[in-house]
């Protein structure tokens, strides 16, 4: 497998550094233009994740994204040192999107990442949090 793991501070602005440097990878990889903006999305929406629930919007940590390609698929992880998450199910999404004054302003993420990514497993060990989000690649 081909490896590549970047690292940055803990900061939303420097999300989207991380989201273009995956987009490149995708690119790199010859990945169809519909899997790299599933992929990018499923990492801004990790590393957003990371930021504002690990870290607590507070600056100066470490997060890290290693992405792994292989013969028939890849995977993305997204680490952290800061506070686990909490045990859940996959997410579901239960609005009706025609009431636009109630639709949620939170909790997508996880469902984002579930809805275009084809495994997603997160663990917690040691102080260290991994989410990783695997994508079968096309025959």
């Amino acid at each position: 497998p081909r490896r590549v793991t970047l690292s940055c501070d803990s900061r939303l602005d420097h999300v989207e550094l991380l989201a273009r440097a995956v987009r490149a990878l995708c690119a790199a990889a010859q990945l169809d233009p519909r899997a790299c903006a599933q992929v990018e999305l499923a990492l801004v929406e990790a590393a957003n994740n990371c930021v504002r629930h690990a870290y607590h919007l507070e600056a100066g940590h470490p997060l890290e994204v290693t992405f792994t390609l292989e013969d028939d698929h890849f995977t993305l992880e997204v680490s952290d040192s800061g506070t686990p998450m909490p045990p859940r199910r996959t997410p579901v999404l239960d609005f009706d999107p025609h009431d636009i004054e109630n639709l949620p302003t939170g909790g997508m993420g996880l469902f984002l990442i579930h809805s275009v990514m084809d495994q997603v497993e997160y663990r917690s060990v040691e102080g260290r949090n991994t989410l990783a989000m695997t994508k079968r690649l096309a025959a």
